[in-house]
């Protein structure tokens, strides 16, 4: 965080004022009965008025700043933002090798049996982007057992040490929906046996994790998070903040579908809302990455013929996981990135959910989608929960992945929204940045921050300006199921707002990438900005 970043985070406690008046600005309502405004008036967290000046209470002068209902990222991973920080950062690294060197730095600085732990490596980046092979860790002079994650979260890079207290035997078939490369690395299901043993984090650890995440993100604008697969660890840490008015931002929590003991006690008990945190839906997974080649398609892979990507659960496993959320309320939303995965995922939820009104069961990534799947969603009430970057950051290497002819089915955005979608909007941080304005200028250029290629990767599928906007506020407000109180700026809403340096629905898109987050505020409170 730069020092003006750290300068403007506040504590919870500022401008908690019942009463206040925030005027000389330029609001983007999002709510079409007045679209723009001037001036709003907050009563005890909520709009009170539209150019409504209470002129005995306090009033907070935004001298031209431009304001939006508060930015939402609908596909976020809280606790993993914060744990990055104390693993080995890797997402600039070129090389395998330099990798090693990381390694074997940190390695001095523990003891012999402690776990060295990175994340963030994409070898389709490097200079040359194949797999590591198992000498370049194995050939270190450490003792300590190494796992270093795969940008994706969809495979990892792991030493002999490792291997060995895992008990995996590389000689052996690889389990279901998983797969070994090089016999060190290992791609989704294939990473359990090393994920059960690696040490779990105590409840003041995960506390440390998530209010390091906190305080990056709130300097972004982010008022509300859609936290993607929560484990018990998480929800307790995440309750207890929420009970002590200290968790400054919204949390809508995605229960992990493989903590059953968790999923047994939600689904008997019933969703829950504690002041910021609520908790009213399940997460599962039904195929990896295309950049591990984990994503299931319907052909094989272009640059590796043999293989059609992953299943991670068995139909039939899938099928009873929908039918009890169905049956306990509860909403399902699914990781699903190739066009075999989503096909999969659409054919269970459209059985499941027959007959079940306004269910908003998501499909979470939804990345790479068939013609005759598009209409599917809107007729079935499948809400797609998609995150921009995805689209750019992949689109360097998906050609060879995929193929020329395979190209106009991923992050279809225009056609989703043309079909009558709503698409909530996320960044999958830390796979991504976790930026709401990259997130948004991804939506309308389809272009890297270089503004290449020129008119847009796939161009057919860049969505306007208010769209985009869409996409971070009333749509994802719609995946929460709080769009009659978030995600527009409108009288009896929650006062949930980000601050900008300038309009981005009509700047260049150059200067979207240079706008500034003047101010955060969530439910009336600034808990990031330094108006007077």
């Amino acid at each position: 965080m730069d020092t003006l970043e750290e300068s403007r985070l506040l504590p919870l406690n500022f401008h908690m004022l019942k009463k206040m008046n925030l005027i000389n600005g330029q609001f983007i309502t999002m709510d079409d009965s007045c679209p723009g405004a001037d001036a709003i008036s907050i009563v005890n967290g909520k709009i009170s008025g539209i150019n409504a000046i209470d002129h005995n209470c306090n009033s907070i002068d935004l001298k031209g700043a431009v304001v939006i209902p508060g930015f939402t990222d609908a596909h976020f991973h809280l606790t993993n933002l914060g744990k990055q920080i104390d693993t080995l950062q890797l997402r600039d690294c070129h090389s395998s090798t330099e990798i090693a060197e990381k390694v074997l730095e940190k390695s001095k600085e523990l003891n012999s049996d402690e776990w060295i732990f990175g994340f963030g490596w994409d070898h389709n980046k490097w200079d040359t982007p194949t797999f590591p092979k198992e000498e370049v860790l194995n050939g270190l002079a450490i003792s300590q057992p190494v796992m270093l994650t795969r940008i994706d979260g969809h495979s990892c890079w792991v030493n002999q040490k490792a291997m060995q207290l895992s008990g995996l035997d590389v000689a052996a078939d690889p389990p279901d929906g998983g797969d070994i490369i090089n016999d060190c690395i290992l791609i989704d299901n294939a990473m359990d046996p090393v994920q059960f043993i690696v040490p779990k984090p105590n409840e003041s650890l995960v506390e440390k994790w998530i209010k390091l995440a906190l305080d990056i993100i709130i300097p972004r604008g982010i008022t509300n998070i859609h936290d993607a697969w929560q484990d018990p660890t998480v929800v307790k840490v995440l309750r207890k903040l929420a009970e002590k008015d200290e968790l400054p931002i919204r949390v809508y929590g995605m229960l992990g579908s493989s903590h059953k003991k968790l999923l047994d006690q939600f689904i008997e008990s019933g969703n829950l809302q504690i002041g910021n945190y609520t908790i009213r839906s399940v997460k599962a997974f039904i195929d990896g990455a295309l950049g591990s080649r984990g994503a299931a398609l319907l052909e094989p892979y272009s640059d590796h013929p043999n293989t059609c990507g992953l299943i991670l659960i068995s139909y039939e496993k899938f099928r009873d996981l929908a039918n009890r959320c169905r049956d306990a309320g509860f909403q399902l939303c699914t990781h699903a990135i190739g066009d075999r995965g989503n096909r999969m995922v659409l054919d269970v939820y459209a059985e499941a959910a027959n007959g079940v009104k306004n269910h908003r069961w998501r499909i979470e990534h939804a990345q790479m989608v068939c013609d005759e799947d598009i209409p599917r969603f809107a007729k079935n009430g499948i809400v797609p929960s998609m995150q921009p970057t995805h689209c750019t950051s992949d689109m360097p290497w998906l050609h060879d992945r995929l193929g020329e002819n395979r190209l106009n089915r991923i992050s279809r955005w225009q056609s989703l929204i043309d079909a009558g979608c709503k698409i909530p909007g996320g960044s999958d941080c830390p796979i991504e940045e976790g930026k709401p304005l990259f997130e948004y200028y991804a939506a309308v250029t389809r272009q890297n921050h270089k503004g290449k290629p020129e008119k847009g990767w796939q161009m057919q599928e860049i969505v306007t300006r208010i769209d985009a906007l869409k996409m971070f506020t009333t749509w994802a407000a719609y995946g929460e199921f709080a769009e009659h109180r978030r995600g527009k700026i409108r009288p009896g809403f929650d006062a949930d707002l980000t601050i900008l340096s300038q309009d981005i629905t009509n700047c260049s898109p150059s200067d979207i990438l240079s706008t500034e987050i003047l101010g955060t505020v969530v439910g009336g409170k600034f808990v990031y900005g330094n108006f007077e």
